[in-house]
């Protein structure tokens, strides 16, 4: 089975946790940290990739590759939703399977377009963090009610079909 490729729309994630969004005792580069340590983990020895992407120049030599997670930062004035957007239409001409993740509903759209998968922030964060000591799992930050009906929309709408979708078998 191919490699899946999620990339990440890195502060969107951020800050829709508590766990990792900066603040009191957090700088930002630490909520960063926190978060690929966080994927990492969650990588484990599967056949998945991550590409976290982030907002701002951090220097020459700041993308950060080697491993199953690269970190890229946008280069000003161009947005990391920019770098996600090319990154998807580059790989998925290769014929890469990739899954989007951002609570960005046009960042969602152009990827679902482009035939990648796309995966709510708020519900990649419940599956990849663990609960607090006192055994509740943490609460994703909401969204408003436009916004639900954004992501029900797009998910009505589907994945576009492709030629191998006539081909038997998983895709």
């Amino acid at each position: 089975m191919a490699e899946r490729l999620i990339i990440v729309d890195g502060y969107n994630l951020i800050l829709r946790s508590p766990a990792l969004k900066p603040g009191e005792g957090r700088t930002l580069r630490e909520s960063r940290d926190k978060l690929v340590n966080l994927l990492s983990w969650a990588v484990g020895a599967g056949d998945t990739r991550f590409i976290v992407v982030f907002d701002g120049d951090q220097g020459p030599g700041a993308d950060l590759g080697g491993g199953r997670i690269e970190v890229r930062f946008s280069r000003p004035p161009e947005k990391a939703d920019d770098v996600i957007r090319r990154i998807v239409e580059q790989r998925i001409d290769r014929g890469e399977r990739i899954t989007v993740v951002t609570s960005d509903v046009e960042v969602a759209r152009h990827a679902r377009a482009m035939g990648a998968d796309i995966a709510l922030a708020d519900l990649f964060l419940a599956s990849v963090l663990a609960p607090d000591p006192s055994g509740t799992p943490e609460k994703p930050a909401s969204i408003s009610r436009a916004e639900l009906e954004q992501w029900a929309d797009l998910f009505r709408r589907g994945r576009p079909a492709t030629d191998d979708d006539d081909e038997p078998g998983p895709h």
